[in-house]
Order: C-alpha cells, then structure tokens, then sequence
C-alpha cells in the first residue's frame, strides 16, 4: 500500500542522498528504511531509487514520487498541525518575520510582552526585507509576518491586517548645515545621504527620478535604496554624529537622542511618504493561539504608539515634517 509514512521515508532519503543519515534522520533502523523503500517500488512496479557505493539517487519514476509526494505530505502536515491547535488550544510557539522598521516599532516590543503574560512560549523571530518576509509567510517558514502588505492585498494566498501608518521624520546631526539654511525645500533633502532600510517601491513613488546623494531607485521592483542601507534602524544617531548623512526613523524611536540633543529633527514642509505594514498570513492556515495573542499584543502596542507619537510631535516640531516610513 502507498502511505503516507513511505512516501515520506522516500522524501527524506532523497534529501540525505543516502540510507544511513536518512534513517537516522528518520529515527528508524537503516534495514527498516530499505524495506519501506523496496515495499513502495514493489506497491508501484518500477525502481525508485538507484543504489550506488557513495548513496543514492532518484530514477526517472523516483523524480515523479518525489515531485507528487511533497504538496500530499504538506497537506497531511497542516491537517495534522489544525487538528491539534483544536484539540489542545496549544499556545506553546510561535515563528514570526518583520520588516525592518516594524521590528522596531511593534514586533520585539510585542513579543516581549507576550512572554510576560506566557512565559512557556518559544519563540522564534527574523527581520528581512518585506519581499522576504512574504516569502518566508507563503513558504511556511514562518506563522506570521510584520511588514508591507500594499502588494499583498489583493493576492488570494493571504489574509492581511493594516497596522502601521505612522509618520516619520528626517534627522540629522546638531549643526548640520540644513539647520541654517533657511526654509527647507525637499529637493535640498538630496543634496545628502540618506541612511535607513530600503524604503517600498509604493512609498518610493513620491521620490523624484534624480535622487542626487540620497540613493537611487532599484530598476527591478522600484525600492528606493539608500546611500547607506542597514538591515534595522537602530543607533542612528551614531551614524549622525561624524557625517552630514539624514536618517528617516520615528519620532519614538530617536526621543531618547532628540532629548540628549545628540541629534536634530530637520524641518521640511511639502514632502510626504506613507507607512502601510501590517500582519500578513496565509488565508487558508489556521492561526496558532500564539500567533493571535501576539497579534493582540501588537494592536494594543501600536495603538499606545500613535498616541505617542502624536505627543512627540506636538513637543518636538517647529514645523511640520510630513516623511512617512515602512
């Protein structure tokens, strides 16, 4: 008969190219291995696999199993994974990717939080650029993602949550020379480089095509990417300090270094961007009772933040800043 375990067992030898790591892998004796696959081609009528003295490899029918054999087992394997969510109410892991910025504002900030009401719960998190973060989603990588979703609401594969529209700003350091230049005009913003992650082609749109030193735009999806582009916008003000670089960052984020004075808020009228990060997740895959506290965790996070932000604001402009951020 054609099992589900078999096939698996085929999966896993062609992963390990050979019987002794393959069943290792599997936690079943190398004899026991070789029976499983002798018994599915016997089932079938044709080989399988070829057997040589440094491992093995598919024949043409093996290449067939194997390529029919993966989304089978993917649809056992979340069969299996929903059945216990709601037989168990598991709350015990979580694997979550953010984007650059909503790493920061939000996601770290929500875990934490989670794991003071549910300290039992393993957690697992990357940041990645928002393209990845999507790929991580789709492939299963992950059960969650915080990141751009403008290019995502319409694809079927995903259920989509808005959550950030914060504003951002532009910084610099004390005593750069925009502050005393006058009444600043966006296109003096790219007379300097830019430093922050790759801001979306769909935010990028408001840039002009001449991005002077600030960066240049990607020809391939229209990302903007900076002069210098970093991974997390953390420690910014440290960049700031010896260079007359601009860095685009919340207000909350860079308090802390505006208040020290280690940094200034650069006041530019007339320019604006806008944030749309959100949750992304498959439609068709049941969210883990993690995976929604954390979501919960996160909304209330957010919402604590743009009354922050709107307060920060109200403190620190002389003159309003429209630069929004993803």
């Amino acid at each position: 008969m054609i099992t589900q375990r078999r096939l698996l067992h085929l999966l896993t030898l062609v992963e390990h190219g050979h019987f002794g790591r393959a069943a290792e892998a599997l936690n079943i004796s190398q004899p026991a291995l070789s029976k499983s696959i002798q018994a599915l081609e016997a089932e079938l009528g044709v080989p399988l696999v070829d057997r040589k003295s440094g491992g093995v490899s598919l024949t043409v029918f093996g290449q067939v199993v194997a390529e029919r054999s993966t989304p089978l087992l993917t649809v056992e394997e979340d069969l299996r994974r929903e059945i216990k969510l709601l037989n168990e109410h598991d709350i015990g892991s979580l694997k979550v990717a953010f984007g650059p910025y909503p790493s920061i504002i939000c996601g770290y900030a929500g875990a934490a939080r989670l794991l003071a009401r549910h300290p039992r719960i393993n957690i697992g998190m990357r940041v990645s650029g928002w393209h990845e973060v999507a790929q991580q989603v789709q492939t299963r990588t992950v059960d969650l993602g915080i990141a751009e979703i403008s290019a995502l609401q319409t694809n079927e594969q995903f259920t989509t949550e808005l959550l950030g529209e914060h504003v951002g700003r532009l910084f610099c350091r004390p005593g750069h020379p925009l502050l005393s230049a006058g009444p600043i005009t966006p296109v003096m913003l790219f007379k300097y480089p830019w430093i922050c992650p790759r801001i979306p082609g769909r935010a990028s749109a408001a840039l002009p095509t001449n991005l002077g030193a600030a960066g240049t735009l990607d020809p391939q999806n229209g990302d903007f990417v900076p002069a210098i582009e970093i991974d997390v916008p953390m420690h910014l003000d440290s960049f700031l300090h010896t260079s007359d670089a601009l860095a685009i960052n919340l207000l909350s984020n860079m308090e802390p270094a505006l208040l020290a004075g280690e940094v200034a808020l650069v006041p530019v009228t007339g320019f604006t961007l806008k944030a749309n990060y959100g949750f992304i997740y498959l439609r068709n895959r049941s969210l883990a009772p993690a995976a929604k506290a954390y979501m919960d965790e996160v909304r209330a996070l957010e919402a604590e933040i743009r009354a922050k932000e709107q307060r920060l604001a109200e403190q620190f402009e002389k003159r309003r800043t429209d630069l929004s951020i993803d």
